[in-house]
């Protein structure tokens, strides 16, 4: 029987591990420095979009490291599990 999965959960949960994983591993970085490890901010910076009357300045950067990682990775058995 197949159950069905609200995909709106599946970008919660994987946010919300990502985000835990990242607070988890920057607070634990000092005493498991393997928990810290990454490449460093990834995303979009400094993105400009002038509309003449509007002017947007966007910066979105997302800090990986393994902990976060990990969080991504339960957050998707905890999807399956479901």
């Amino acid at each position: 029987m197949s159950k069905y999965r609200n995909p709106w959960l599946l970008i919660l949960l994987l946010i919300t591990g990502v985000v835990l994983g990242s607070l988890i591993g920057t607070s634990l970085g000092k005493t498991v420095p393997l928990l810290s490890y990454g490449p460093g901010p990834l995303g979009l910076k400094n993105l400009e979009v002038n509309l003449g009357v509007l002017f947007f300045h966007v910066t979105l950067l997302i800090e990986i490291n393994v902990a976060s990682l990990i969080g991504l990775l339960l957050a998707v058995l905890i999807f399956n599990r479901l």
